[in-house]
């Protein structure tokens, strides 16, 4: 499955640099006064935090100082790969190792003390050509999508800033968090804000996956492998997968290569972002697991913070859910009461932002009035403080289960699909509450 075209934004040409060390370079003035605007960095923390507000643009480091390690701003340059680097060096230093491969590893481009203005000048005006025109190819390089990532929480700020670093690289990822707190938005976040934004990307439901790893498309029965290749692969709870599965996957990526029906081995170049339920605690810990694959999917992990952690968000995440669905349903609400709010803030919310966008769309398609009221919310009332959270858990589930079936008439497939499930998944869920619907229950066509 594929993620939609994003419509392109006005092309704008950054006129931003960012200068890391040195003192008194007296081409600096001249790049001033030509217009840009020149970003002073003399520790990494500064630079790093500057580099991720300022995103994709020119930064020039000048080595000829020898004032700072070469092997720590190489790995805080590694990590922040929206920028094009120039080096400043002094002309003995270019037989030092480490400077040497810090060039060709990191920099489009050197200049020897004392540095000539113009030439540097007209070197940085075509690396802005070409970061112009990489803007153009991937208009979401150095952005994130806020679907799924608004918030004004710690924990969300922070998540925001993990999904900005992460997805300018090509690492394997691995979501973690409760059911229902959005860890597809955040994957999907991560690829819109990377190279690989417009590429093919293929979700695997890893529940059911074959040994072979194959899928149905609409060009027949193809490999995951070469429908993913130079696109991202996409594991949705890849805890699921057999042990066959994981060998077969574990072997792909080691190789980098994989088999095509003729017995040819095919390079791969797949970014491989990994979805689990489970804690990360818990993975460790997991003896279904492969370890080898465990390390080869799990080089960079985030936790996708629960409702519960992020309670200061729920108004302003219901209030945006009203809006949205109102739109979508031409429903006459507009807003919610006070006493609605209260409910919300109130409740615990076993299912975190899934169940709140059940109860909210639920409440826009029943709303007769432009306030949402507390009783229109189909919300179990905590009056019995000896309720368990075990109990509140399942009755939200079950009453989103219904919800959910309600909206798309009884329609397994579909309901599996809005919940983000599989249809096994689905069945378990609806067989566990006795909700399995019947031809009496729902006339209008069945899973």
């Amino acid at each position: 499955m594929t993620i939609g075209t994003v419509k392109k934004p006005k092309v704008v040409i950054p006129n931003t640099l960012v200068v890391f060390g040195g003192s008194n370079q007296e081409w600096l003035p001249v790049m001033e006064t030509a217009g840009w605007l020149c970003h002073r960095c003399y520790d990494l923390r500064t630079a790093e935090t500057l580099l991720l507000e300022i995103g994709p643009c020119i930064g020039v480091v000048d080595l000829s100082n020898d004032d700072f390690s070469i092997h720590s701003f190489s790995a805080m340059v590694n990590r922040n790969k929206q920028v094009r680097w120039i080096a400043i060096v002094r002309d003995d230093q270019l037989t030092n190792e480490a400077i040497g491969q810090f060039i060709v590893n990191f920099c489009l481009d050197y200049f020897s003390t004392p540095v000539p203005p113009a030439r540097l000048q007209q070197t940085i005006g075509h690396q802005i050509g070409m970061l112009n025109l990489e803007r153009q190819v991937w208009p979401q390089l150095g952005n994130f999508g806020q679907q799924g990532l608004q918030g004004s929480t710690a924990v969300m700020k922070k998540l925001r800033d993990q999904v900005k670093r992460i997805a300018l690289s090509d690492v394997s990822v691995v979501i973690s968090g409760e059911i229902g707190t959005g860890k597809i938005l955040v994957a999907d976040a991560i690829v819109q804000a990377s190279a690989r934004a417009k590429r093919q990307i293929i979700r695997v439901n890893c529940e059911i996956m074959t040994p072979d790893w194959t899928v149905d498309t609409d060009n027949g029965v193809e490999s995951v492998f070469a429908a993913a290749n130079h696109g991202v692969l996409v594991l949705e709870e890849f805890t699921a997968l057999t042990d066959a599965c994981q060998l077969g996957l574990y072997q792909v990526l080691a190789e980098g290569s994989y088999y095509d029906s003729e017995g040819n081995a095919i390079a791969i170049d797949i970014r491989v972002i990994s979805i689990t339920n489970h804690s990360l605690d818990h993975l460790v810990s997991l003896t279904t697991l492969r370890r080898e694959l465990y390390f080869r999917l799990n080089v960079v992990s985030l936790t996708v913070p629960t409702l519960r952690e992020r309670s200061d968000d729920i108004i302003l995440l219901a209030e945006f859910l009203l809006l949205k669905y109102a739109r979508q349903y031409n429903s006459v609400a507009k807003y919610l009461s006070e006493q609605a709010q209260a409910m919300l803030l109130q409740y615990p919310w076993p299912g975190n932002v899934r169940e709140l966008i059940c109860q909210i769309k639920r409440a826009v398609l029943l709303a007769e009035n432009k306030s949402i009221e507390a009783d229109q919310l189909d919300i179990p009332r905590l009056v019995d403080d000896k309720l368990s959270l075990k109990k509140v858990r399942e009755e939200s589930e079950r009453n989103a289960l219904l919800t959910v079936l309600e909206n798309n008439k009884g329609q397994i497939s579909a309901a599996a699909r809005e919940l983000g499930v599989s249809r096994a998944t689905m069945y378990r869920l609806l067989n566990k509450h006795e909700l399995v619907p019947t031809p009496r229950c729902f006339r209008q066509g069945h899973a």
